[in-house]
């Protein structure tokens, strides 16, 4: 019994002198914690809303306010056809749209039934839930509203057909968690993959010794960083190769954009990825601290990047907190290409925010990484 106690001693005092595990132990329910009962939340708000109002009455203004006074949508613009509404989704601007049909406020006038229709972008099918439930509660509340006011004001019995509401779903109107869920597993793979890659690369050459020929080389910091991480891009690509096949073939997930855009953006990814390990390599003394760094770092990728929950419900605070992470812009970008067709200029504004978070990530890890032994 005395010798199982000295070794348990023995093994807190040498967790004690690894301040960096320890550390990690600690934070890491803390992290948890503060993610899952702060910055998640699954009840969609604010989705971003565009309308095509074709009859420009009263009656459809009014509709519209309704519709943002919710909380659920946010009017962002108001467009004169599809082509527009199609453009703004595939651009990430819009996630729903409220078509007014021309007829809408004569119909009522008459007692007609007018219809209305909410096209959805179904990529994501969280938010196709929120945004049909609300509408068509919000329409049938408006509409029993008319049908008692038809009644008290005109003395009539309220047979006014109402209001109908048609929900049209876009890129993924069978509603197929496979969909939704295999684009982003492209970005969710390569995050683990290329960080623990890189995470371990320093560390790993200072536990062998092989430090030394790096210091005494001609090459700049920069310059080593680059070199370590262009290998493992070719690694990337074939990872995503994999991923893109077998949803494709098994699960039947559509690629309907142009596959040599998505290439040229997981680039960028891929290799801002690979310098946020490096950055881990840096920090890390052993290549044990290197893989919990890493993985510390996966769980914000999975809670914030919208990945397993919606976007649009976190906190403002957390979506700031989430426009640093890469897999944030790269899962907009692989989903849109994929299932929407995006093009450059449809995911250009997310491919800039990759680069300039490659950029920071790679001066940092030539910052770090200091040219002499450590």
């Amino acid at each position: 019994m005395n010798r199982l106690f000295a070794l348990a001693r023995k093994e807190l005092l040498q967790l004690r002198r690894d301040r960096m595990t320890l550390a990690m132990m600690i934070m890491l329910p803390i992290v948890q914690m503060l993610l899952f009962g702060w910055a998640i939340n699954t009840d969609v708000r604010h989705i971003p809303t565009v309308i095509f109002d074709q009859d420009r009455s009263a009656q459809s203004r009014d509709l519209g306010r309704r519709l943002e006074a919710t909380g659920y949508y946010d009017i962002i613009a108001h467009v004169d056809g599809y082509d527009e509404i199609s453009r703004a989704m595939r651009s990430g601007q819009a996630r729903a749209a409220l078509v007014v049909a021309p007829n809408y406020g004569s119909d009522l006038e008459v007692g007609r039934r007018a219809v209305v229709q909410l096209v959805v972008d179904g990529s994501d099918p969280q938010t196709v839930g929120s945004a049909t439930t609300t509408a068509a509660a919000l329409v049938a509340d408006h509409s029993a509203q008319l049908q008692q006011a038809r009644l008290s004001q005109r003395g009539l019995p309220p047979s006014i057909a109402g209001i109908g509401l048609e929900a049209t779903i876009w890129y993924n109107p069978e509603q197929r968690t496979a969909v939704y869920i295999v684009p982003g597993l492209i970005g969710v793979i390569l995050t683990m993959t290329m960080v623990m890659l890189t995470a371990m690369a320093v560390a790993r050459e200072r536990e062998r010794g092989t430090l030394e020929a790096l210091i005494v080389s001609p090459a700049r910091p920069v310059e080593i960083v680059i070199g370590k991480i262009l290998p493992y891009i070719v690694i990337g690509y074939v990872q995503m190769t994999i991923v893109l096949i077998v949803g494709h073939l098994v699960f039947g997930v559509p690629l309907v954009g142009s596959l040599g855009l998505l290439y040229a953006c997981a680039m960028v990814f891929i290799a801002a990825s690979l310098a946020v390990g490096l950055v881990f390599s840096t920090i890390a003394k052993t290549q044990q601290q290197a893989m919990q760094m890493s993985f510390f770092f996966l769980l914000p990728n999975m809670l914030l990047s919208g990945f397993m929950f919606p976007f649009e419900a976190m906190p403002e605070g957390a979506q700031w907190l989430a426009q640093g992470l890469p897999l944030t812009h790269f899962l907009r970008i692989v989903r849109r290409i994929t299932l929407q067709g995006a093009q450059y200029g449809e995911v250009s504004g997310e491919l800039g925010w990759l680069g300039v978070i490659l950029g920071v990530v790679v001066l940092l890890a030539a910052v770090r990484f200091k040219k002499k032994l450590i």
